[in-house]
C-alpha cells in the first residue's frame, strides 16, 4: 500500500505552484508520506489538516449536509486543500498562482485511489 501513497504524493507534487503534498491518518493526524519544500514541518500541517477536516465534517454533518469531501483554507500567499481518502487524508499545500482546479483534481483522483 505504501507504493500507493508513493505515488499519488509524487503525482501531487509535480503539479505546477505545489509546494507539499502529504498523506496524512485521519484520525491521529500524522504524516503517512509527505514531500515537502524546505520549512515546512509536516507534522504540524498535518495535525492541523485533519483537526479542521474532521470538525468540519462533524458541522457538515450537523448541518444535514453529508460527509466532507474538501476542505479548502485560503490565506495570504497560498492554500491548503485536504481531501477525504477514507481512513486517509490527501493534504496539498499550494502558491497562491498555483492553479487550484487542476491541484483539486489531482487530489480527488489520489483520495479515489486511495479508497
Amino acid at each position: 500500500m505504501t507504493d500507493i501513497f508513493t505515488e499519488a504524493v509524487e503525482r501531487l507534487s509535480r503539479v505546477t505552484g505545489v509546494r507539499g503534498a502529504l498523506v496524512v491518518e485521519t484520525d491521529a493526524g500524522v504524516p503517512i508520506i509527505a514531500e515537502l519544500a524546505d520549512g515546512i514541518d509536516g507534522d504540524v500541517v498535518a495535525a492541523l489538516a485533519a483537526s479542521l477536516f474532521r470538525r468540519t465534517n462533524k458541522a457538515a454533518q450537523t448541518a444535514a449536509f453529508g460527509n466532507l469531501r474538501t476542505l479548502q483554507l485560503e490565506a495570504d500567499v497560498g492554500h491548503v486543500i485536504v481531501a477525504d481518502g477514507g481512513d486517509v487524508l490527501i493534504v496539498v499545500i499550494a502558491e497562491k498562482t498555483a492553479q487550484l482546479g487542476l491541484v483539486r483534481l489531482e487530489a480527488h483522483r489520489a483520495a479515489e485511489a486511495l479508497q
